[in-house]
C-alpha cells in the first residue's frame, strides 16, 4: 500500500466524520433558533442562542469548505491551461496546487496562533474562551491540507501503479 492510498483512506475518514459533524450543527443551528422563536413569542429571550447561531455557522463555513473541496464542488480553472498545450496544463495545475498547499499552511499556522492568543478573552454571553469557536480555523486547515497532499500524491503514483489500482478496483 503506497503513501497515496494511505492519505486517500485517512482523508475519506475525515471526511466521512466532516460530514457527520456538519449534520449535527446544521441540526443543532435549527433546533436553537426554532427553540429562539418560540421563546421570543412567549416574551422570553435566549440570550446566548444567536452567540451560539453564530459561532456554529461560521464553523459550518469552514469545514463544508472542506467537504467542497474534497467533493471537488469547488470554482476551478479547469480548461484553463489546455489552451497552452497539456505540458502547460500539468505545469499550471502543479502550480496551483503548490498554491493551495501553502495558502492552507498559513491558515493552520496563523491559526493556531491567533486560537493561543484568544485564550484569555470570553464571549460575551456564554463567557466561554474565544479559542473555542477560533479553533475551527486551524482544524479546518489541517483537513485541506490533508485533502491537497492526498490530491498531490495522487498525481506522483507512477503509471505502474495506477494500471495496478486499475486492475485491482480500486478508486
Amino acid at each position: 500500500m503506497n503513501i497515496h492510498h494511505r492519505l486517500l483512506a485517512v482523508s475519506n475518514l475525515v471526511n466521512h466524520w466532516v460530514e457527520r459533524v456538519l449534520l449535527l450543527m446544521g441540526v443543532v443551528i435549527s433546533v436553537i433558533l426554532f427553540v429562539q422563536v418560540i421563546a421570543r413569542y412567549s416574551g422570553h429571550s435566549l440570550a446566548w442562542s444567536e452567540e451560539v447561531g453564530r459561532y456554529l455557522l461560521v464553523a459550518t463555513t469552514f469545514l463544508g469548505a472542506t467537504v467542497a473541496y474534497k467533493r471537488a464542488h469547488f470554482i476551478g480553472l479547469a480548461g484553463f491551461g489546455a489552451r497552452f498545450g497539456r505540458l502547460m496544463e500539468k505545469f499550471i495545475f502543479r502550480g496551483l496546487q503548490v498554491l493551495t498547499l501553502a495558502c492552507f499552511c498559513l491558515i493552520s499556522w496563523y491559526g493556531v496562533i491567533y486560537t493561543l492568543k484568544a485564550w484569555e478573552q470570553t464571549s460575551t454571553a456564554m463567557q466561554m474562551p474565544m479559542s473555542l469557536p477560533i479553533s475551527v480555523l486551524p482544524i479546518s486547515g489541517v483537513i485541506f491540507l490533508l485533502h491537497v497532499l492526498t490530491d498531490m500524491s495522487k498525481r506522483h503514483t507512477s503509471r505502474l501503479d495506477e494500471q495496478a489500482d486499475d486492475e485491482d478496483g480500486a478508486p
